[in-house]
């Protein structure tokens, strides 16, 4: 009897690690090597990957439809990047061994291809405008081109960065946000530029040799925020990279991909071997998810840290987060008053999003959002942490829970507050 309790204990806490990711149909079996999904439309996603392959989903994933077309079989391509809505770049190797860049202004239904050079990879893209493309070194110089039409023509006029030693980089190790930009290379250092590329300064990731994989979660002010980047093991950063520090990684081998969604708190993932580990706040990692099949190559969450995460495989895979993302702080201005707002949207099927204020710091108090069932019994718990001053957000996927009246309470020292919500399924 004790065994089969401990059984059945054993397989709830498998099913509830494994049930936060679920498997897409990508239609391929190619590897697919880069996922990018933009902040305006989280629900519109990019993938592409070897044999000139391009995937496009409007629906979250529910479909993936092919948009190679226009784009040469023998091309693999490296690293997308979506920037409007309809408008998308892609880049990789032909079969000559040139590096090319493919545009597309209609969501992938043609392609133009916008540039072609011998000698150099490019490794990927970053800002709106203007658009920045990073790639390998050539010549003694780093290869750093920019459009100011997103990524119909490109210059590389005034854009000058010296080669130091044999460094070299990485595809998809490309980060920008709030028109500061960031790059890997395999030299202990990553470059920075805050200026649009015209100047760059290095940052130390020694003892880490490789910056594989890039990521950041800060809001619209350097004070707020952490990130990371990746190469045998992770190391984090709260001050824009100006120093980076070891953080304890789970696995074996490199880490081929990160990615952080928005504010300090929130959810993080890294990938190694077929193996997805999360944390939060830029520690903590445990494993989260095996792929039943294939590496992964890729890994990237929705613009701003939006409900859309996606992870690409190399045998055609695709995995999409399918839990919450964790505590977002919304805005650190000290409200005035204790306060939690009606989940939105509502009714709700199956996501919805809950945004409360909390006034006041005390050491001893914890805040705390619990979801309870039409009986009182308590469901989930959402937040149970101190908080500081500030206004939050964090939402909640029900899609494990049946339809019906939910109610959610905060809790912060002697301060409560309660409402109703619906699922409706």
């Amino acid at each position: 009897m004790k065994n089969s309790i401990l059984l059945l204990v054993i397989l709830f806490q498998v099913t509830s690690l494994f049930s936060q990711w679920i498997e897409q149909t990508s239609g391929v079996s190619v590897s697919l090597n880069s996922v990018h999904s933009p902040s305006s439309n989280e629900d519109l996603g990019w993938i592409c990957g070897d044999n000139g392959t391009v995937l496009r989903t409007s629906n979250g994933g529910t479909n993936w439809i092919n948009v190679s077309s226009g784009i040469p079989a023998n091309t693999n391509l490296k690293a997308i990047f979506s920037m409007l809505p309809n408008r998308v770049l892609v880049s990789g190797i032909n079969a000559g061994g040139s590096a090319v860049i493919y545009m597309s202004s209609n969501n992938g239904a043609s392609w133009q291809n916008t540039f072609n050079q011998s000698g150099i990879n490019v490794y990927g893209f970053g800002n709106i405008i203007p658009v920045l493309f990073i790639g390998s070194p050539a010549g003694g110089r780093w290869t750093i081109y920019k459009s100011e039409n997103y990524g119909t023509t490109w210059d590389s006029t005034g854009l000058y960065l010296v080669q130091a030693g044999n460094e070299s980089g990485f595809y998809n190790s490309v980060y920008s946000l709030e028109g500061k930009f960031w790059f890997g290379t395999n030299n202990t250092r990553i470059y920075y530029s805050n200026s649009g590329g015209a100047t760059w300064s290095t940052q130390s990731t020694t003892p880490e040799v490789n910056s594989i994989s890039l990521g950041f979660s800060f809001l619209l002010v350097e004070d707020i925020g952490y990130g990371l980047t990746g190469g045998t093991n992770i190391s984090k950063t709260t001050d824009l990279g100006v120093n980076w520090n070891p953080v304890s990684t789970p696995g074996s081998g490199d880490i081929k991909g990160l990615a952080v969604s928005w504010g300090p708190t929130a959810i993080c993932w890294y990938i190694k071997g077929n193996v997805i580990y999360a944390g939060t706040n830029g520690s903590n990692f445990t494993q989260q998810y095996t792929a039943p099949s294939g590496s992964y190559n890729h890994i990237s969450t929705n613009g701003y840290g939006g409900l859309r995460t996606w992870a690409v495989r190399d045998n055609g895979g695709i995995s999409k987060y399918t839990g919450g993302l964790g505590i977002q702080l919304i805005s650190n201005t000290i409200p005035e008053k204790f306060s939690l707002s009606q989940n939105y949207p509502n009714p709700f099927n199956p996501s919805t999003k809950f945004r409360f204020q909390i006034p006041v710091v005390n050491g001893r108090d914890r805040s705390k959002l619990t979801i309870y069932d039409l009986l009182g019994k308590e469901v989930t718990t959402l937040v149970n942490e101190n908080l500081a001053p500030g206004t939050y957000e964090v939402d909640w996927n029900a899609s494990n829970y049946s339809s019906g009246i939910y109610y959610y309470q905060l809790n912060s020292g002697d301060l409560t507050e309660s409402k109703k919500m619906i699922l409706v399924k």
